[in-house]
């Protein structure tokens, strides 16, 4: 068990780009931050770990079998798995929920597998974590507020995942690049892919878990985390990353992360 409830607010806790939310009698909460190309050896926890990939890329290998992961996915481990990471081109940024070994996974949360990915109906607990965010840096909640919205995004996590059927078409690695490369509109990707727009836009739905605009929309966002976590001014980040105007930048930073540019980059260089 660890101490009772203690802080409500973000508070540094081991190393730069970790940060512990919240420490709880039976389960604590940190969001980290994992720069572009950084990469962890193979490594275990001695908690069980629950992940939430908010922005970013990840590859992560264990003795079950490798994930690779461009859009956001909930991820569990449970306490003891060697497992190894690597945070590609644009880095990774995460809330997670531990708890302690001794908690059972299956009858509290159905949860059986030791490791897990999944990256589809995931839009609930998305906004449940941007918001838990926002409001932890806003310094909203007390800590019994936290403690209860933390145990509601774990039940919304032992939801079943809706998985497609099938093979993913072959053209699909190719869009996702171009998306996370450019800002190609849809029509013209479409064009250059020999399919119809239509065809396209439900298809990648359907693997990805997200429209084509809402993926495009985050990897713009994630281009823009390395270099907010550099200090750099936001209106330079918004147009080195791709954004029409800082008003679009904060839009879509508040849709995808729960905080604004500037709380962003606090949370970064921290």
């Amino acid at each position: 068990m660890s101490s009772p409830p203690t802080t409500h607010r973000i508070d540094a806790a081991q190393g730069p780009s970790r940060r512990r939310v919240f420490s709880g009698e039976r389960l604590a909460a940190r969001v980290s931050w994992y720069a572009p190309g950084e990469r962890m050896h193979r490594h275990a926890h001695d908690c069980h770990q629950l992940s939430l990939l908010l922005l970013g890329t990840l590859m992560e290998q264990t003795g079950q079998g490798e994930e690779r992961l461009a859009v956001p996915a909930l991820g569990v481990k449970q306490a003891g798995v060697a497992h190894a990471n690597d945070y590609g081109p644009s880095g990774a940024l995460m809330l997670g929920i531990d708890l302690p070994a001794s908690f059972d996974l299956q009858d509290t949360l159905g949860i059986g597998r030791a490791w897990q990915w999944r990256g589809h109906a995931l839009q609930p607990l998305l906004l449940q974590g941007r918001g838990l965010l926002s409001a932890l840096f806003a310094g909203e909640l007390v800590a019994a507020d936290v403690d209860a919205r933390l145990w509601e995004l774990l039940a919304g996590m032992a939801t079943p995942a809706e998985r497609p059927r099938g093979t993913p078409p072959r053209w699909l690695a190719v869009c996702c690049q171009r998306l996370q490369d450019e800002n190609v509109p849809l029509g013209d990707l479409a064009g250059e892919l020999g399919v119809h727009p239509v065809y396209v836009a439900r298809a990648f739905t359907r693997w990805m878990g997200c429209a084509p605009s809402v993926f495009r929309a985050r990897a713009q966002l994630q281009r823009a985390l390395p270099l907010l976590a550099k200090g750099q001014a936001l209106v330079d980040v918004a147009q080195q990353a791709g954004f029409a105007d800082q008003s679009h930048f904060s839009r879509i930073a508040r849709t995808h992360s729960g905080l604004t540019p500037a709380r962003l980059r606090a949370l970064l260089l921290a």
